[in-house]
């Protein structure tokens, strides 16, 4: 009994991956116009995080390229892990696509419901669908293990993934893109949490010399007591762990501003 009931649910399975997938019909919210927004907010959300971690509430050096810069160099390592995936499924999916298509077709021409020579269009599964998104879960799971995510954190960014995904290509487009931010803006954080703990850590240190200063390097390499903490399109922010202060150095004028800094 047992096992009818086991083979009953295989063969449901079985069917389930085999339809053919069918997205939300609702209409998409966000048009890409909008996107261009959401995507700088996300990178000052990132430097906001750093800073705060770094206790330093001061945001007016900031600017709209900042956000840019920080956004693209932390979308390359996804940008590359998606270039790869895409080469992967670029060659599985079709191999999945005929071996799948040309089954069916066998089997309704052996069942007599179409004529051997008759064509029928290629439409993707769920099957292709799904094993689509375990493969960018791994490449999201290579990802959040290479800047060496907890792994609690790991499997947090998993579930949401994989519901955020589920939602967006079963559910509602918009729930689902709800979803995506939310994921996003939730791994801007934590990536700002550790790098601003690895920055900490560190405490880099280099030559630096501003025209306003060419006399006296505003930082030498090696230095104990101070180190970089942060740098954007146009000022240095260093550390001085001996005052507790942070000194800002504008790179455009050569003005010096500081302030305390626990």
């Amino acid at each position: 009994m047992n096992t009818r009931i086991t083979k009953d649910q295989i063969t449901k399975w079985l069917n389930h991956l085999e339809e053919t997938y069918q997205s939300p019909e609702d209409k998409p919210f966000i048009k890409i116009a909008e996107l261009v927004v959401i995507l700088p907010a996300l990178g000052f959300f990132y430097i906001w995080e750093f800073f705060n971690r770094c206790n330093m509430p001061y945001y007016i050096y900031f600017e709209l390229k900042d956000s840019l810069a920080v956004l693209y160099e932390n979308l390359m390592p996804i940008i590359y892990i998606c270039t790869v995936l895409s080469l992967m499924l670029t060659i599985m999916v079709p191999i999945i696509l005929y071996g799948k298509t040309k089954r069916r077709e066998n089997d309704e021409t052996l069942n007599g419901k179409i004529a051997p020579s008759e064509k029928k269009e290629k439409q993707i599964s769920r099957f292709t669908v799904y094993v689509t998104v375990i493969a960018v879960l791994i490449g999201l799971t290579v990802l959040l293990r290479a800047y060496h995510f907890d792994l609690l954190i790991i499997l947090i960014f998993l579930v949401l993934g994989s519901v955020a995904s589920y939602v967006y290509l079963f559910e509602s487009r918009n729930l689902g893109f709800g979803l995506a931010i939310l994921f996003a803006f939730l791994y801007a954080e934590v990536r700002a949490t550790l790098d601003a703990k690895h920055r900490m850590n560190l405490k880099p240190t280099m030559d630096i010399v501003l025209k306003s200063y060419s006399d006296q390097p505003i930082m030498r390499e090696g230095e104990k007591d101070r180190y970089i903490l942060y740098k954007t399109s146009n000022y240095y922010f260093i550390k001085d762990l001996r005052k507790k202060r942070i000194e800002v150095y504008s790179i455009s004028t050569g003005e010096m501003n500081s302030f305390r800094s626990k």
